[in-house]
């Protein structure tokens, strides 16, 4: 319900923004940007009768993107990142219980719309943005050998990377220190399904299975520098 409320308010700005008429172009901005990223999709399952709890531990993310402002205060991002969320898996029917970790790459592509704010205030500039973006999560090749030697979730597997299509909203603030260099904090949730690297909610054929479902909640707060012009 939350995607779906997003993506049509999505599109219906952007169906505003292609009518408006009082509208005149701006100029381009350039950002690279560090990012902690606190990935929210803890689970609880049972496999053959034990039961298990996977969760992400705390990573990073470094993000490149640029913006095209056609409109008096509002853009169009677009942007590339990539960084760690490793998953965890534990077994709870031990004692003690057993965790064990697989490294997961996450890589991510998002469209934005940003709308800024229409005056700065002691250089500070606020914005919003909502938008679309396609997430990739891979194990690393350690984490695939972890899990076809020991196993995950006590099971020998093979994982594959897993694609999501999702959404995200958020906002920050821009300091223009310099006339054409801001420094820029912003904070973004990314709304995405949950991702089961390639093996199945439930099996037929008594294969490893991984069975997870919902929406995964992605927060993360950035820093970064910007390089802004007119044209």
């Amino acid at each position: 319900m939350i995607q779906f409320r997003l993506v049509r308010f999505t599109c219906l700005l952007a169906t505003l923004l292609l009518f408006a008429n009082s509208v005149r172009a701006q100029g381009v901005r350039v950002f690279a940007q560090a990012s902690g990223s606190y990935l929210f999709n803890d689970k609880l399952f049972t496999i053959n009768g034990d039961k298990f709890q996977s969760n992400y531990a705390n990573g990073g993310k470094v993000t490149f993107g640029g913006e095209y402002t056609p409109w008096r205060i509002v853009g169009i991002e677009l942007a590339y990142g990539v960084g760690r969320n490793n998953i965890r898996v534990t077994n709870l029917s031990t004692t003690p219980t057993d965790t064990t970790g697989y490294g997961i790459r996450a890589q991510r592509l998002n469209a934005s719309f940003v709308v800024h704010g229409p005056v700065s205030v002691f250089q500070l500039k606020p914005y919003v943005t909502a938008g679309l973006e396609f997430d990739r999560f891979g194990p690393t090749s350690d984490a695939k050998k972890l899990a076809f030697t020991q196993g995950f979730a006590d099971q020998t597997a093979v994982l594959n990377s897993t694609n999501k299509v999702g959404v995200n909203f958020g906002a920050g603030v821009e300091w223009n220190f310099l006339p054409l260099l801001a420094l820029r904090f912003d904070l973004r949730n990314h709304t995405i399904g949950t991702p089961r690297y390639g093996l199945p909610q439930l099996s037929s054929t008594g294969g490893p299975v991984f069975p997870v479902s919902g929406a995964a909640q992605n927060l993360e707060f950035s820093v970064g520098l910007v390089f802004h012009a007119k044209i």
